[in-house]
């Protein structure tokens, strides 16, 4: 996908040697009458541009119509702007498919192709924990934001906030014949609980491929990994299509990891919005924070409408 400022140029390029072309062909008709070799010399690269031209023009409107742009600004829960930020779009495989970075003030802009991405984040590298600098301050350092089951499907403007609490794992659902409710899960993950489970000797793994593990049934005997916080020291603020809705109900539960160990993690029945919006999906954003030790983060779910007809 070409940049716009580039196909600009390339357009102003062709432009000119079309002109120019064009130059030569009216210097030519003049000097030498109507004489059909001339004509035969300039018409053949005349019409070569003019279909590169057509070919030029006809990619860039198709281009156009098959991608969005996605722009916001990248802010801690001050308003101070996160700089050099990678904000980045997923496949399945947590495989980046565009990537783009914050200016000075957190903004960021990004041209992605339309359709659905499993997630879409925001980290800035050098304050992360399995990626920032040995001699990085533990106080200094910051998880990522997390969007799950993105659509692109128009051009849309998100602002993102982030700090030390993880919204990870978001996902909406309603049960068939129940309450007219949503269900969110969600695995919320506190960089100072994590930092105080490091200290105690524990070993973590990042980045595992998990695709083609061995899973058995857990063992009565496994351990719990508790990076969320206890229930009633986590705070939940739910909005739908920003209209925030009540919290009915938090569950912790038990996450399985492997036969030997498990996490913990919640589920959240909210209430839904009083009012409806146009878009063929609702779009879920969960605020979460730790009481105890005041980690924040928010995380963002799409979820397609009932009557959403895909094309």
């Amino acid at each position: 996908m070409l940049p716009t400022l580039i196909i600009q140029q390339k357009i102003h390029i062709i432009r000119g040697k079309y002109d120019s072309l064009r130059s030569q062909f009216a210097t030519l008709k003049s000097e030498r009458g109507q004489h059909s070799k001339y004509m035969t010399y300039v018409n053949t690269p005349i019409k070569q541009f003019l279909t590169f031209l057509f070919l030029l023009f006809y990619t860039v409107a198709y281009a156009q119509q098959d991608s969005v742009t996605i722009r916001g600004q990248v802010t801690n829960y001050e308003g101070q702007p996160i700089d050099s930020c990678s904000v980045m779009w997923q496949d399945p495989s947590f495989n980046d498919v565009v990537t783009v970075q914050t200016d000075k003030e957190g903004y960021y802009t990004a041209r992605i192709p339309k359709g659905y991405y499993q997630s879409m984040g925001a980290i800035r590298m050098d304050t992360y924990p399995h990626t920032a600098a040995k001699n990085f301050p533990e106080a200094d350092q910051r998880l990522e934001f997390w969007a799950w089951n993105f659509i692109a499907d128009r051009d849309t403007t998100l602002h993102i906030r982030y700090h030390r609490m993880e919204v990870y794992g978001l996902h909406a659902f309603q049960i068939a014949g129940g309450m007219p409710t949503y269900q969110l899960f969600v695995r919320p993950m506190s960089l100072t609980r994590y930092q105080q489970w490091m200290k105690q000797g524990k070993e973590a793994i990042h980045g595992q491929d998990l695709s083609r593990i061995q899973q058995t049934a857990v063992d009565e005997q496994a351990q719990a990994t508790t990076l969320a916080p206890p229930a009633d020291q986590l705070k939940a603020t739910v909005w739908i299509d920003n209209e925030e809705v009540s919290v009915l109900m938090v569950q912790e539960i038990k996450e399985y990891y492997s036969s030997d160990e498990y996490g913990n993690a919640y589920l959240l029945t909210v209430d839904r919005p009083k009012h409806d919006t146009t878009l063929p999906y609702h779009i879920f954003k969960v605020e979460l924070e730790d009481l105890e030790n005041g980690d924040r983060g928010e995380g963002i779910y799409y979820m397609e409408k009932e009557t959403y007809i895909k094309q």
